[in-house]
């Protein structure tokens, strides 16, 4: 692992700095938001490729940005200082493994804070829980997550009582991380698989989640309309201005319920019946 990582601070509003962070969601390694600031986390070797996104953002947005740079061992002293529980409907909390208190919500996620992609904390992370919720996944027999990242909706799949679980994510440096949270949160070990989720070929499940963005996401939706899969797609990772675009490529399918929280979006899909 390096020694030193790259951070980015960006200051802003609160919708702006959810907007401009996605730009970067590619390349970071994790992210804190706290009030009017958005603090990313890079390998070094990718300064270049960043700097070209932050100067299209500084066109673009009115923000400020500053660089610099962190020890590997302080990264977790500033998650203890920048991280507090997130809280879904009042029925699942996100917590940090250092936080010791008891709770009475219905699902409990305890998760280690690491170099590895979701800690809850982003809108498009709670809007796809709201729809698990909703649609109560857990009488899902299997159900096939894509992009799991630090495995927060694969872990509340098993707490709500989903079965056969298949995480995927292309991030090898998720896969430690993966396991150490399903072991802070008390679910048995599931299958994580490191690969393109692009390299993924069967969507034979009950549920498919994808948390990622609109590039991957209308790619797994015209893979998802090619097959006969009858699965309930939850889709998040999207902005409202991206809706068209989706709808625009839905041909064998329909969107039965939409959620949005700020400039984020969260779909859930259905197959037309044929």
């Amino acid at each position: 692992m390096n020694d030193k990582w790259l951070s980015l601070s960006i200051k802003g509003n609160d919708d702006t700095l959810e907007i401009v962070s996605s730009f970067f969601d590619r390349y970071a390694l994790g992210s804190q938001i706290n009030s009017d600031e958005v603090i990313m986390y890079f390998q070094t070797d990718d300064k270049q490729i960043l700097e070209n996104i932050l100067n299209y953002i500084n066109l673009k947005y009115n923000v400020k940005s500053h660089w610099g740079s962190l020890e590997s061992e302080n990264w977790m002293s500033n998650w203890k200082d920048f991280f507090t529980p997130v809280s879904i409907q009042g029925k699942v909390l996100i917590i940090p493994d250092w936080d010791q208190s008891n709770y009475t919500h219905d699902y409990v996620i305890k998760i280690c804070p690491a170099m590895a992609f979701g800690t809850g904390h982003h809108a498009s992370t709670q809007l796809v829980i709201e729809q698990m919720l909703q649609y109560n996944i857990g009488n899902s027999n299997s159900l096939l997550d894509l992009g799991t990242g630090s495995g927060i909706l694969s872990i509340l799949a098993q707490k709500m009582g989903a079965s056969k679980i298949v995480s995927i994510d292309i991030d090898s440096v998720c896969e430690e991380n993966f396991y150490q949270n399903c072991n802070l949160s008390n679910v048995p070990k599931m299958n994580f698989i490191v690969s393109d989720v692009h390299q993924y070929n069967n969507y034979q499940y009950d549920t498919i989640l994808a948390n990622i963005d609109k590039h991957n996401i209308v790619k797994i939706l015209d893979k998802y309309q090619e097959t006969n899969s009858q699965a309930l797609l939850l889709l998040a990772g999207l902005l409202v201005s991206d809706l068209n675009d989706i709808k625009a490529c839905m041909k064998k399918c329909y969107i039965d319920t939409i959620k949005q929280k700020d400039e984020w979006i969260s779909l859930a899909i259905k197959k037309n019946n044929e």
